[in-house]
């Protein structure tokens, strides 16, 4: 007796009209699977490969939009007043909290300030900007004959010891070291200076160089409680580090940057150094004013050293860009009130915008041909059943058990559906991409908003830019588009196809199981 396999390839050689037809069906439904796996899969690449250029950057920040709306919204004058009262910031806890997640692999808890330096030159940028308000003397003289001078160096202060320029190269420490926890618990007075600067300079580590939070000049007559070592800093130099950042001469920009707007005039120092020297400025001068003025100032409106350096933004850089959207999810209910989770997912959505169309448009296309096949492969099976009565009769009778007829059956449709999809194959790869692309050019030319992700320009460098966000344009975004049909999207049509087969099966089983032999026989006489 055959078995039930050596059975279905008879039956599928013997009756060649049928094979073919049913081969042909799965041949076409093998194209259109193709075209939405191909277009689903070639959509879904664009963005993660987008997405993995990108710098995974998530910035922890102020709501402003919410808060003011919320303000607005408030129509008692005493109740808003008492609201703006109560402006919302970012405690040092809420982001400790998320810097100790794993995924974090470096934050920017910065602070800056401009400063002016003592006893050495700051870089010179040789632009319009210098020769008007630096000059020979590096400083001008007021009508009073007074001289004012303008600040030549700022500073980048971290809480952390560590910065994101670091672990994306912008940073690259040539010479002694960064500073560390223990630098940062003390408010040690130690910096880190550029090359350039420490070139002009003739500076080497271990030296020590002073600077100013205020002009020297404008110090000598101070009535306000305060002295010129109020705003003195003696820094100790522990590292030399080269910024990559380049600025572009040629840039209208550049010809009035300041030189404080200058990576070559930018310092790295713990934050509690500057936030401390900061805060004992501002806490001694409002002392002062509470006893020479205490109908405006008092003890209960002296802000607290965290009030008063709140940082508006904290940026963390995690180890994957991929996991970005869920490390947004998994803290967006633990934030503190009027503040956000930013990743620029918004702007990425709306420029991947035609993308999400076509993988839209390719699961539609793979759920209705799914739906469709079991339909008509089902009706195709059963039907046949009845010119197939006598078959299964004689087969019953001799003592083949119903769940083998079923699996011939099965293996019947199996063999005629892999040829079917094994031919569409080679034609459906050539099918799904010029398919894909005409519908991704349709979609893109009526599309009307083409925005840009915010992000800092690697051509030009701004003190105010402190966005860590990369620029990607649409462009960029189509450019990554491609319909490739890879050994995992043939597995994925292999798997759609025997699964068809088997829910397209489940009906004439069920007939089957319903058969007598005696009576088929019967009738047959």
């Amino acid at each position: 007796m055959m078995n039930f396999f050596n059975r279905a390839l008879k039956n599928v050689t013997r009756r060649c009209s049928r094979s073919i037809l049913l081969a042909v069906t799965f041949f076409l439904i093998g194209n259109l699977v193709i075209i939405g796996l191909g277009i689903n899969s070639a959509a879904e690449n664009a963005k993660t490969l987008t997405r993995q250029k990108m710098r995974a950057a998530v910035a922890y920040e102020l709501d402003y939009v919410k808060y003011n709306e919320d303000a607005n919204a408030i129509t008692d004058e005493d109740e808003r007043n008492e609201f703006y009262q109560n402006s919302p910031r970012i405690t040092q806890q809420s982001v400790e909290t998320i810097q100790a997640d794993s995924r974090v692999k470096a934050t920017n808890y910065l602070t800056t300030q401009q400063l002016f330096s003592s006893g050495f030159d700051s870089v010179p940028l040789n632009n319009d900007y210098d020769s008007q308000w630096y000059g020979d003397q590096n400083s001008m003289t007021n009508p009073d004959g007074s001289t004012y001078r303008m600040a030549d160096l700022r500073v980048q202060a971290n809480l952390y010891p560590d910065m994101i320029e670091f672990q994306d190269g912008i940073y690259q420490m040539v010479e002694g070291r960064f500073y560390n926890q223990q630098e940062i618990d003390d408010a040690a007075n130690v910096v880190c200076i550029p090359k350039e600067l420490a070139d002009l300079n003739n500076l080497r580590v271990g030296d020590v160089i002073t600077v100013y939070l205020n002009d020297p000049a404008q110090l000598l007559n101070l009535e306000n409680g305060l002295t010129v070592e109020n705003y003195e800093m003696s820094l100790e130099i522990i590292g030399i580090y080269q910024n990559n950042e380049q600025l572009d001469p040629n840039a209208d920009e550049y010809q009035w940057m300041s030189r404080y707007e200058s990576p070559q005039n930018t310092l790295l120092m713990p934050y509690t150094t500057i936030a401390d020297k900061m805060y004992t400025i501002y806490e001694t001068s409002y002392r002062y004013n509470m006893t020479t003025m205490p109908e405006y100032y008092s003890e209960e409106d002296l802000m607290s050293r965290e009030e008063y350096l709140t940082p508006s933004q904290v940026v963390f850089l995690l180890n994957d860009p991929l996991e970005v959207d869920q490390f947004v999810e998994d803290y967006s209910g633990q934030l503190l009130p009027y503040t956000q989770l930013n990743a620029n997912n918004e702007t990425f959505k709306q420029l991947a915008r035609p993308l999400d169309t076509l993988s839209l448009f390719s699961n539609i296309i793979v759920w209705i041909v799914a739906v469709n096949a079991v339909v008509i492969i089902t009706l195709v099976t059963a039907l046949t059943l009845k010119t197939r009565e006598y078959e299964i009769g004689v087969l019953l009778s001799i003592g083949v058990t119903k769940m083998k007829i079923v699996a011939q059956f099965f293996t019947e449709l199996i063999v005629v559906a892999l040829i079917g999809f094994t031919l569409s194959i080679a034609s459906g790869s050539l099918i799904a991409g010029r398919v894909g692309e005409a519908v991704l050019d349709y979609q893109v030319n009526t599309e009307n908003e083409y925005t840009t992700l915010d992000g800092s320009d690697d051509n030009y460098y701004s003190v105010y830019d402190n966005n860590y966000f990369t620029e990607v344009t649409q462009e960029d975004l189509l450019s990554e588009y491609e319909v490739r049909i890879s050994p995992m999207i043939i597995a994925e049509i292999y798997v759609l196809g025997i699964g068809v087969v088997f829910v397209s099966i489940v009906i004439p089983s069920l007939m089957i199981m319903r058969f007598n032999p005696k009576k088929i026989l019967m009738n047959q006489n």
